[in-house]
């Protein structure tokens, strides 16, 4: 009887533990795909990002000086308004950090514009433009990831 009982008792173990098994790998398998699918989605956002990024860099390049340093000097002011908000928010230190990093590189930026608006010829002016465009998206973005942080 006891033989029987211990037999029984071990093959229900071995049942739960086979169950457990599919269970546990039901669930990784599950996690993997949800995974795969934010891997796409954040995949498919870079792409996006980066075809607006280039689509402005193309007609960045047709304007004028004039218009180009008026809405450069216009982004710096709203990511001004923004970092400042941010700073208002507070929060842990790395948090704090963070935002003052980007205090950093939006001065960063207004003394690459005050070097770009100062060159004197054209050809000088677009090649450095170039430049310029990369500090203000990494800007942009930065700003962005630190709302999304922040819960904006």
């Amino acid at each position: 009887m006891k033989t029987a009982l211990l037999s029984t008792l071990a093959l229900c173990l071995c049942l739960a533990s086979a169950q457990a098994e599919d269970s546990f790998t039901e669930q990784l398998r599950k996690a993997a795909e949800k995974l795969k699918n934010e891997v796409s989605k954040v995949k498919e956002q870079t792409e996006i990002k980066g075809r607006e990024w280039y689509k402005k860099a193309k007609e960045r390049l047709t304007t004028s000086r004039e218009e180009y340093v008026k809405n450069a000097s216009d982004a710096l002011n709203r990511w001004k308004a923004d970092i400042d908000v941010l700073k208002e928010q507070g929060g842990r230190d790395y948090f704090k950090t963070r935002v003052q990093a980007l205090a950093e590189h939006h001065t960063f930026a207004l003394q690459e514009l005050a070097t770009l608006n100062g060159l004197p010829d054209e050809a000088s002016f677009r090649a450095r433009q170039k430049i310029f465009d990369k500090t203000l998206w990494t800007l942009e973005a930065a700003v962005e990831q630190a709302q999304e942080e922040a819960g904006f």
